[in-house]
């Protein structure tokens, strides 16, 4: 067993020997209890989230990692003590590295989908204003999918509905806690993808506009059953106007086209037509609606993590359904205005 020494800073006081070898502290017993407790007390915490469309590659892990490594090292006399990054897949497995070597060079093999990252730093920071360097942590958790592992209690928290930053800081000087927090959240800023303004129109107001549209179309096809109804009717009181203007008629032969005319009963099959027409054109504007509120709900520009070649494939399929997504949507509404238009006319063929 090795020997411990403990040596005080009294010259008068004999030094306390375990066993065998040397362990020598260089302050005393206050300045030890002070240097514990700033290692290892219960910091104050700033957290911050921050949503949003993003696409991060390896290379701006390393940018924060720089950042973050730079900016201590310029404004504080600070030590990195431990350097973290844990990365999650879409398979439930977990990658862990322990350095930035370890970022620099990671390349994963397996043919899995990067869906979220946890970079974290652990600091020894002297203060001026403190006579003990004092443990600093910074967490930077990267999500880019709702499907994050909803089981693993490590990330048990409210899930985002779109690509989010989770930003925690444990800190013993606010100032140096609030600073980081604003330059993390500056890069993170930078890395937000803007959505498109009539697009994003579109994808908040979906489910108005699905309802608008389908409204819209049940209404021409009301007015243009209306319209093609009153030409109906006009076209039969001309047909009994003209057989009663014309004198050679007995009354005799009058009642009896009149009578022959409401036994056939063309106004009650033109208004059953009518009602046939009306309840085809309801089904086609709810099929419609429902299609076009699915195809805008569709088209949610998601977030990306690519860390591994799978996710830059999936990355690019996502893309191009993406595209084909709004291309389904413009089709969708112009599909329903022609639809609409040309009902019509048929519907004024067939009667």
């Amino acid at each position: 067993m090795s020997e411990i020494t403990i040596i005080n800073e009294d010259p008068s006081s004999e030094p306390k020997n375990f066993s065998k070898g040397f362990l020598a502290l260089p302050f005393d017993n206050d300045q030890f209890k002070e240097f514990i407790v700033g290692l290892l007390g219960k910091p104050q915490t700033i957290t911050k989230r921050i949503s949003g469309n993003f696409e991060i590659h390896l290379k701006d892990l390393q940018s924060f990692y720089d950042l973050v490594i730079q900016r201590v090292s310029q404004q504080n006399n600070g030590k990195l003590i431990q350097f973290n990054i844990k990365i999650y897949f879409t398979d439930r497995s977990t990658v862990q590295l322990g350095s930035y070597h370890e970022l620099v060079t990671y390349n994963e093999v397996k043919p899995i989908i990067s869906e979220a990252v946890q970079l974290s730093w652990d600091f020894l920071i002297q203060f001026h204003d403190k006579t003990q360097p004092e443990k600093q942590s910074i967490e930077l958790l990267i999500i880019a999918t709702n499907k994050l592992l909803e089981e693993d209690d490590s990330l048990s928290f409210l899930l985002p509905k779109r690509g989010e930053f989770k930003i925690t800081i444990q800190h013993t000087a606010r100032s140096w806690g609030s600073d980081m927090e604003n330059m993390l959240s500056n890069q993170i800023e930078s890395h937000l993808i803007k959505d498109n303004k009539y697009r994003k129109f579109i994808k908040k107001y979906s489910s108005k506009i699905s309802i608008g549209f389908s409204a819209l179309f049940f209404l021409s096809s009301i007015i243009g059953s209306f319209v093609i109804t009153q030409g109906f009717i006009n076209s039969e009181l001309k047909k009994v106007q003209s057989f009663s203007l014309v004198k050679t008629h007995t009354v005799d032969q009058q009642l009896n086209f009149l009578t022959s005319y409401i036994a056939s009963g063309v106004s009650t099959q033109h208004y059953f037509k009518v009602s046939i027409f009306l309840l085809i054109s309801l089904l086609t504007s709810i099929g419609f609606g429902i299609w076009i509120d699915n195809t805008a709900s569709n088209s949610i520009q998601p977030s990306f993590l690519v860390l591994t070649r799978k996710a830059n494939e999936y990355k690019d399929e996502t893309k191009k359904k993406l595209e084909k997504t709004w291309t389904v949507f413009f089709t969708s509404i112009f599909l329903g205005i022609t639809t609409g238009v040309i009902a019509n006319f048929i519907f004024k063929w067939l009667v």
